[in-house]
């Protein structure tokens, strides 16, 4: 995967001949709803798995947010309840999104912790942000309120843009942006529609659409995977992920009006927006998943996949409130574990080597910085809700990160622990209550 990665980097700098069917991954997809809002739309992640949107309690006022360790963090209130909203964070946590429906124009925003800097593109009445780097540059566009719009990249170190244009565009959308300087966008031209762009760092442009469709592309990570979202003939969207060598489309189960993909990390996973029956939008994280290649006699779940240092893949048997992770004979160990956010609470418990430790969602855990310099053969995650309710039929529902120490193979298994009360009762509590090491009586 890793070569196949740093190969379309390369050609998507070059060629976009996307077919669809040659790029096919599956995917793990969790759900993200801002607790009590009536809508969640989840437009960003980072490489650390944060992620950043806006929701809203009545359907009509937003406020932009945070996630990050189980916790979400709604943007400080502004002077006469002014709407908020987040488009991109980056791996230092820097937040960009703006204001919205202000009668003196919309303004684009950076919320470093509680601070926001705040700006506006000169002659342009509204300046609406789509997503920051991490060396601090914000893409987006600006608009007259009628029917002009520019596209733009953003400098605040410098208050400077540069201007992304297309000829004939009624609107330019300039969003997703990697370390080589690329971006990716869409454009609507009357007589053609929209179509996505990819724009090198010199300035030239290149423009497709995805099986004819109306496409709009909205991210790209370092590697060159893009991901975005088109509309089918009946006009439902569905997220897609692609590269020069070809795409797949990512629908969420049950959605009504489509799955709209917004921002993509390196490892690959896909933030987004799904519609309810309601047409209001809820959030996702789907990530590419590993699957179990079989099962053990005792019920552990098998796999085989090669692996190098530090690149994470992402394992995912059927659900349980637990599980017991483990390496396979002469496999690397393992270096470090994230787990998924939006299953039940996002609160787990790790138990290594005697040691527990609590773990929000979405939080990658070291276990060479926790003392296991040589990193571990095996761990469990505790305490996964029973009241998430996740359906033990449905392979896809709990997606682990893991990376290793060493390149080889991993073959290893992971048990599900399907007993919650004791498993609620030996973890949960104890870590709960700050307790740590082991019980004295074996596995719990």
């Amino acid at each position: 995967m890793n070569a196949t990665y740093r190969r379309a980097i390369l050609l998507a700098a070059t060629s976009l001949a996307f077919v669809a069917g040659e790029a096919q991954a599956t995917y793990g997809i969790v759900l993200v709803d801002y607790p009590g809002a009536v809508f969640t739309d989840v437009r960003a992640i980072n490489n650390n798995g944060r992620i950043a949107g806006y929701a809203s309690f009545d359907g009509v006022n937003t406020f932009g947010f945070t996630y990050q360790a189980g916790v979400f963090t709604p943007f400080p209130a502004l002077p006469g309840g002014v709407n908020t909203y987040a488009h991109g964070i980056n791996d230092a946590g820097l937040v960009a999104g703006g204001t919205a429906a202000e009668a003196s124009g919309d303004r684009g925003l950076t919320l470093n912790g509680i601070a926001y800097t705040f700006f506006q593109k000169p002659g342009w009445l509204n300046t609406n942000v789509r997503f920051i780097t991490n060396s601090g540059l914000v893409t987006g566009y600006a608009d007259d309120g009628a029917t002009g719009t520019v596209g733009f990249i953003y400098n605040p170190a410098t208050s400077t843009y540069v201007d992304i244009t297309v000829a004939g565009s009624t609107l330019t959308i300039p969003q997703g942006m990697n370390a080589a300087g690329q971006v990716v966008g869409s454009a609507h031209v009357p007589g053609i529609g929209t179509e996505s762009f990819l724009r090198q760092p010199g300035g030239a442009m290149t423009f497709f659409q995805l099986d004819g469709q109306q496409t709009r592309a909205r991210g790209i990570n370092d590697l060159g995977v893009m991901t975005g979202n088109l509309n089918d003939a009946l006009g439902n969207f569905h997220a897609w992920v692609g590269t020069s060598l070809g795409y797949e489309l990512i629908d969420v189960p049950g959605a009504a009006g489509g799955t709209v993909g917004q921002a993509i990390n390196n490892a690959g996973q896909v933030s987004g927006f799904y519609f309810d029956a309601a047409s209001n939008p809820h959030g996702f994280i789907a990530s590419p998943a590993v699957l179990p290649t079989g099962t053990t006699s005792g019920g552990a779940y098998t796999f085989g996949v090669d692996v190098v240092p530090n690149v994470p893949i992402f394992i995912d048997p059927d659900v349980a409130v637990g599980y017991d992770y483990a390496i396979g004979h002469k496999n690397p160990l393992f270096a470090s574990v994230r787990l998924p956010i939006g299953v039940g609470d996002s609160m787990y418990v790790l138990k290594v080597e005697g040691r527990r430790f609590a773990l929000g969602g979405g939080v990658l855990f070291d276990f060479r910085a926790h003392g296991f310099r040589k990193g571990v053969s095996s761990f469990r995650v505790a305490c996964i809700e029973p009241s998430a309710n996740l359906d033990p039929a449905n392979p896809l529902a709990f997606v682990t990160e893991v990376t290793f120490m060493d390149a080889g193979r991993f073959t290893g298994t992971q048990k599900p622990l399907v007993d919650p009360a004791r498993g609620k009762r030996t973890l949960c509590e104890k870590v709960s209550r700050g307790e740590d090491g082991d019980d004295g009586g074996g596995d719990d």
